[in-house]
């Protein structure tokens, strides 16, 4: 017997899934993507696998490998065959940086023709802040694939995008009216639309058929989380969530988006992702470094 609980969520999946489906400029899952997850799915695929399916994507092909040999992934500047670059750079640091290219070429040129009010610049580049930061916050805490975490930062706005193609005559305005009410964004989102940004972006990652994880840095980076994550999915949302506030405040984006920081209860956010203050506090310069390095993502 269904659960009342699981008979509200299925109905609710539907609702958000009845919404993406009426996006008439919603991009479809790109095929070389779909070939990515399925290489990731499995167990005995490898490096050369992955080289192959990017490898007949040219236009990936070649932005892959100009970040490849970007000074945030190599100061080689020699990784001229995709086969060399996986072998060089390893098999998760081009699956993810494919990833990102992928969805960010795909989404993000679907709403530059939106038209709309949203600053969809700026928000890539708070999405690639974001990033940069929850990677290097990763790091600190021994996160086992902190490209992953990169992943899940640079993507966990995708909620966000995808209102813009929804609405994108209204979403600018609901954010710029957000700061008079004083609610969260995803507060104002959920009364206007019926679901918040991130509900959305889960509801998109599950369409596209991404990885639990990532789905759930989409769709949990504002929920409530109390003491230290002890998952490794739930460390991955941690570690964004911190890494989504940083990005505001270190690098406070250069339009509206809808972030208050009076809204963030920062120790909160740090003990989550098992860290101190005074640890981020101490690395400020790497941080702002990372970001510098990330930069490359700004161009796709």
């Amino acid at each position: 017997m269904t659960s009342p609980t699981s008979t509200i969520d299925q109905t609710k999946n539907l609702s958000i899934q009845g919404l993406l489906d009426s996006i008439d400029d919603m991009p479809s899952i790109p095929e070389t993507l779909m070939e990515i997850l399925k290489v990731l799915d499995d167990p005995h695929s490898g490096a050369s696998d992955l080289a192959n399916v990017v490898r007949l994507d040219a236009p990936l092909m070649t932005k892959v490998l100009r970040l490849a040999n970007s000074p945030y992934y190599s100061q080689r500047g020699d990784l001229a065959d995709i086969h060399r670059c996986v072998a060089v750079l390893g098999y998760r640091t081009v699956r993810q940086v494919a990833i990102c290219i992928t969805v960010a070429t795909t989404v993000v040129s679907a709403v530059a023709g939106s038209q709309g009010k949203l600053d969809y610049r700026e928000l890539w580049r708070h999405s690639v802040v974001t990033g940069a930061i929850a990677k290097h916050l990763a790091g600190l805490v021994g996160y086992p694939d902190p490209e992953e975490v990169f992943t899940g930062g640079l993507l966990h706005d995708m909620g966000k995008f995808v209102l813009e193609l929804h609405s994108p005559q209204d979403y600018g305005e609901l954010i710029a009216r957000r700061a008079d009410s004083g609610l969260p964004l995803y507060v104002e989102e959920e009364k206007e639309f019926g679901f918040h940004h991130a509900a959305i972006g889960q509801a998109f990652g599950q369409s596209w058929r991404f990885p639990e994880l990532l789905v759930c840095c989409f769709g949990k980076h504002h929920e409530d989380m109390y003491g230290k994550a002890n998952s490794r999915v739930d460390q991955a949302v941690a570690l964004v969530t911190l890494g989504d506030y940083l990005a505001n405040t270190m690098e406070p984006p250069r339009s509206d988006l809808g972030f208050d920081p009076n809204l963030i209860n920062v120790a909160q956010l740090h003990q989550n992702a098992g860290l101190e203050i005074h640890d981020v506090e101490s690395c400020l310069d790497e941080i702002r470094q990372a970001i510098k390095l990330a930069s490359a993502y700004l161009d796709l």
